[in-house]
């Protein structure tokens, strides 16, 4: 008995054992889904996902969550009177306080992680407030560093939709600010230059433009339209000193400046002309998750997913529109031609002779 075989499978009976490959691989995935799914271990732990969901996501407890920022963010600054940092008793209760904040906002991204899983790293709002609580807790030790919890009250952004869109417009509109912030560079530093080489030896109230960076800082300090002091004091030792301070003032001051105010007005624009955008400034601050149901997968659909079917409802609405005003312009079309027929058929046939 030969070893091997001379025979080759046609392409009918290779894809015939492919498909069964194939069949055999998804009966055996599928099984294995099912298997897991039935699991009451996988089942309790979904369940505990999904209660979990349905605490962190619920309305109360976002505004709860929103207030508590809020207060948080409050008691940071109070804390910085001396009342608070002089007196070791109210500055104790103060630290233990923000620390029960910090428990709350870790017990409630603990829920979201637990709810999202890793999915959470695909939001970026979630990410953003993953990484303002896990540094929170690695610099609590570092005095200085304590200093940035402030940075926590930005964290309200990711609860108020208004607030996200003003965010997520601004961040669209970066390529354009980068330009004219190139602009901008190109223009202090020709601009400091040569304001060191023409002022550079005066003898001023102080060193505004003794080195590249002191003029640099003034440049930056006259752009805010506090310039006329510096100028005088130039103008009484050089009387042309003006020329090119009002240069400068009406480049940068005048001109890139409103550059960029008018690129973030026209976001601010696009933003107010959006029809999904609430004019509440609570609303919609429960779009960071969606609740399940029946215990098993992802239940009802999510923000996404409800956006995406009121786009399919708008544009079926689009259709039924453009379907009317097309069958009405070819009834009006019929009409026409049927006018023409009538009005051709009287004017070529001759009409008979009046009898006598």
């Amino acid at each position: 008995m030969p070893i091997f075989s001379d025979h080759k499978p046609t392409p009918e009976e290779s894809t015939g054992e492919m498909d069964a490959t194939i069949h055999a691989s998804n009966s055996n995935s599928n099984n294995f889904n099912s298997s897991i799914t039935n699991n009451p271990i996988f089942r309790k732990l979904n369940n505990l996902r999904i209660v979990c969901g349905d605490i962190v996501n619920d309305h109360h407890v976002q505004l709860g969550i929103i207030v508590l920022i809020i207060i948080n963010a409050i008691m940071m600054g109070v804390a910085t009177f001396d009342f608070v940092s002089e007196n070791p008793t109210v500055d104790s209760a103060f630290e233990k306080t923000d620390l029960a904040f910090l428990i709350i906002f870790t017990i409630e991204l603990g829920m979201q992680l637990i709810y999202h899983g890793w999915t959470l790293f695909k939001d970026g709002w979630l990410v953003f407030d993953f990484i303002i609580v896990v540094l929170s807790w690695s610099f609590a030790s570092l005095q200085i560093i304590r200093a940035f919890r402030i940075f926590r009250a930005l964290r309200i952004i990711t609860r108020i939709e208004t607030m996200r869109n003003l965010v997520a417009a601004l961040f669209d509109i970066m390529p354009r600010l980068g330009a004219i912030t190139a602009l901008l560079l190109l223009i202090f530093y020709i601009f400091a230059v040569l304001f060191t080489q023409l002022f550079g030896e005066l003898e001023l109230s102080a060193p505004y433009f003794s080195s590249l960076d002191n003029s640099l800082l003034t440049l930056f300090v006259m752009m805010t339209m506090e310039w006329a002091d510096v100028a005088r004091e130039c103008m009484d030792q050089i009387w042309w000193a003006w020329a090119p301070f009002i240069a400068f003032i009406m480049i940068t001051g005048f001109i890139v400046f409103n550059l960029i105010i008018a690129v973030v007005c026209d976001a601010v624009a696009v933003i107010e002309n959006k029809d999904d955008l609430e004019p509440d400034l609570f609303s919609g601050m429960l779009d960071n998750g969606s609740k399940d149901e029946g215990g098993e997968g992802y239940g009802e659909a999510g923000p996404q997913d409800q956006l995406e079917g009121t786009i399919v409802g708008s544009d079926e609405a689009l259709v039924d529109d453009l379907a009317q005003r097309i069958s009405f312009v070819l009834d009006s079309q019929k009409e026409m031609l049927a006018t023409l027929e009538l009005l051709t058929r009287d004017t070529l046939v001759p009409s008979l002779p009046a009898e006598e």
